[in-house]
């Protein structure tokens, strides 16, 4: 549970006994994810920069249980300079962040704790918090070991706490934690207060949780009615043991603490939380209901016929509703079989569920948050989501977002949205996590008349659905999310963003890199925008396609940087008339691919994918030229060896041109160029037959097939580089 807490500045009185470490140069700019090199060990430092701008450097370090982890980020400005603002963040091997701090020690350098009850490798990220700014900065790591602990952090800890008798504990070091075991009582509720105090030595910003004893969350809250102090009020469901954690908030606090725990019975409820409920609830029923205290849930008993669909809504209501009602289904043994938080629109819940048994269930109607008490509505009704005009599911036009289960096998939901003439909105349908996630949503739009407007499958990227549609008349349309085969089931989620794709940052689609997203240019002038996250150094291939049915016939492909500059375009770089750059970011950031009509000449349906690999070197590559007709392609030599391929349909008999040539701001300089066949052996290859030192390789193949283009650069150069193939 600790990677849920960011790491804050830490307390100057934790500073760790040992000395400075003297600071070790970098030698070269590392990248700024994963990938990185760069290793820092404790008891060293690295001294470095940000250069150029968006720069962002990551370094590996080794952790290990017991030891306390003191991480500085300093700049280091030249005399006369301001320096640069730095922020220090530390990730998991999987990227996850851990912890985080921005200003330290009165001071805008940064300065983090940080323990770890696993050997291994973590990440640290050094940036400015302007991305823009450039400047040296230290980086340094020191270790000792964790203080001793009074009290222990799980379930085997000595603490114990009684109502009515506060205790008082420290934590010894930022991110330590002490656990206190609580023998808690059914149909009690407990005002459990941690209290830093006043004064030297004091923990200044408590955090208090309650746990079960393996660690899940029952119960939490940071800052109380009483300033930064922590107070909840905790209903257990049953008699038995729970833990109260105490603890500092973001870990980065130590000090004194006082944990205070109250007792009083709980309130009667005319709705009992358990199976021993009086609630009841029949089909094509609702029930009104209140939550009347902190902790408070009512459990509602339905009968339920085996093989039959239901609909289960929470809805907030009357005077003093409930701010986010959520809904769990249980079985007869007590055994949770469905929940649902925000799938009834707004933050209010629904379930769809099919019995796979008859008998008696059980509606649990609560709030989100543990304290959450007010008005609610519970409705029962039989079947799913109708698959017609006539649901009663609607989403808004303005900005919607669903949650829903295609049950039985070849199910289908639909939803109704309201629209005026000339309105837009894009329409997103993805599968959720998990193993029962509907596998390959599949879309279709309706209109007023239940007639089929528009359908997608997968532009949404990974077998999602996603489209753009504008009204061409005031109506009810309807929107039915189903699977791509006939026997789809599974588990899936529905958005609306209101209006079509913009051609600024704001309104900008997320482009996800190495998914396509298929899209539309409804009028000439019309262009769209994408927001792409680059990383710098890093090789991108960027493609525009016309798509069918209607595809856009001559794509025009812009990218802008993070301020809206253009910084590359292309119009015909792809496959005939459509468009493909390769680029390669020198600062990494959001960047945005515009998509529009050559000449604002034309509409159509098209494709754009980003993709953050550069050109396969091997026969299984995905970049391919067409012979038939003519092609070309840009790209660019990355490293020394660097080798890219490209398919390659060839006739028998038919005489062929190949040239690849220098291009662009850095050209290659000596390129070569190889043909092979599909076992990767040498068919024929070219150095300098083109103008200077450029290759051209003629050919006339014997055998028709697929064949494969390898450029590479002579004696390891590397630069951009243009490929064309012709018919002579």
């Amino acid at each position: 549970m600790r990677g849920r807490f960011l790491m804050g500045a830490a307390s100057a009185a934790l500073m760790l006994v040992c000395a400075a470490p003297a600071a070790l140069a970098q030698s070269a700019d590392q990248p700024g994810d994963r990938s990185t090199q760069a290793r820092i060990e404790p008891g060293s430092a690295i001294q470095a920069e940000f250069n150029p701008g968006n720069d962002v450097d990551w370094f590996r370090l080794r952790v290990e249980p017991g030891q306390r982890y003191r991480i500085t980020l300093d700049a280091t400005p030249a005399e006369g300079e301001s320096g640069v603002d730095p922020v220090l963040f530390v990730y998991d091997l999987g990227g996850n962040q851990l912890a985080y701090n921005d200003d330290s020690r009165g001071s805008l350098n940064s300065e983090l704790f940080f323990t770890h009850n696993e050997n291994v490798d973590v990440y640290l990220e050094a940036r400015p918090v302007n991305p823009e700014s450039t400047g040296s900065y230290r980086i340094a790591v020191e270790a000792a070991p964790l203080p001793a602990d009074d009290v222990g952090n799980d379930a085997s800890t000595r603490g114990r706490v009684t109502a009515g008798s506060p205790v008082t504990g420290a934590l010894e070091y930022a991110g330590d934690v002490d656990w206190y075991r609580l023998n808690a009582r059914r149909g009690v509720v407990y005002r459990i207060a941690l209290n830093g105090g006043d004064g030297e030595g004091a923990l200044r910003d408590p955090l208090v949780r309650v746990l079960s004893a393996s660690g899940e969350e029952l119960a939490y809250n940071d800052d109380g009615p009483n300033g930064l102090n922590s107070y909840l009020e905790f209903t257990p469901n049953a008699s038995g043991p729970v833990f109260i954690e105490a603890r500092g908030y973001a870990d980065a606090y130590e000090g004194r603490y006082t944990l205070d725990v109250q007792s009083a019975r709980q309130p009667r409820d005319a709705v009992a939380g358990d199976s021993g409920t009086r609630g009841r609830i029949n089909i094509g029923q609702s029930v009104d209901g209140v939550l009347d205290f902190s902790g408070d849930r009512d459990w509602y008993r339905v009968r339920l016929a085996e093989g039959q669909t239901y609909r289960f809504g929470l809805e907030s209501s009357g005077d003093s509703p409930v701010s986010d009602p959520l809904l769990r289904l249980y079985n007869a043994r007590g055994d949770e079989v469905a929940m649902d938080d925000d799938g009834g629109g707004g933050l209010n819940s629904l379930i769809e569920f099919t019995a796979s048994a008859a008998g008696t269930y059980y509606l649990e109607a609560r709030g989100y948050s543990q304290d959450a008490t007010g008005g609610y509505t519970l409705r029962a009704l039989e079947g799913d989501i109708p698959a017609s005009t006539s649901t009663d599911q609607t989403l808004s036009a303005e900005g919607d977002y669903r949650e829903g289960v295609l049950s039985p096998a070849g199910d289908r939901d639909w939803y109704r949205v309201d629209l005026s003439e000339g309105q837009a909105l894009r329409i997103s349908l993805w599968k959720t996590e998990g193993a029962d996630a509907l596998s390959d949503p599949y879309l279709v739009v309706y209109g007023p008349d239940g007639q089929e407007v528009a359908r997608d499958d997968d532009s949404g990227g990974d077998l999602n659905a996603w489209l753009e549609y504008q009204a061409p008349a005031t109506g009810a349309y309807y929107i039915e999310a189903r699977g791509f085969s006939e026997e789809a089931e599974g588990r899936y989620a529905i958005s609306i963003a209101p209006g079509e794709i913009g051609a600024d940052m704001e309104s900008a689609e997320h482009l996800t890199l190495n998914m396509g997203r298929v899209s539309t240019i409804s009028t000439p002038e019309d262009v769209d925008w994408f927001a792409l996250e680059m990383i710098e150094g890093r090789p991108y291939r960027i493609a525009v396609i016309g798509a069918e049915p209607d595809a856009l016939a001559d794509p025009y492909l812009t990218l802008y940087d993070a301020n809206g500059q253009a910084v590359a375009t292309d119009d015909d770089g792809g496959t005939g008339l459509n468009s493909y750059l390769s680029f390669t970011p020198v600062t990494g950031g959001v960047y945005f691919v515009g998509v529009s009509a050559y000449g604002a000449g034309g509409t159509g349906r098209y494709g754009v994918i980003a993709m953050d690999t550069e050109i396969p070197g091997h026969i299984y590559t995905d970049e391919s030229l067409d012979a038939a007709s003519g092609d070309d392609r840009s790209s660019r030599l990355d490293m020394p060896g660097d080798l890219d391929y490209f398919r390659v349909e060839l006739e028998q008999g038919v005489s062929y041109q190949i040239d690849v040539t220098g291009a662009g701001r850095n050209p290659l300089s000596d390129p070569l160029v190889t043909l092979v066949d599909g076992e990767n052996a040498t068919i024929a290859s070219d150095d300098d037959s083109g103008p200077g030192l450029n290759a051209r390789l003629r050919f006339t193949p014997t055998t028709s097939g697929t064949y494969y283009v390898q450029v590479s650069g002579a004696g390891g150069v590397i630069g951009d580089y243009n490929v064309a193939i012709a018919r002579r």
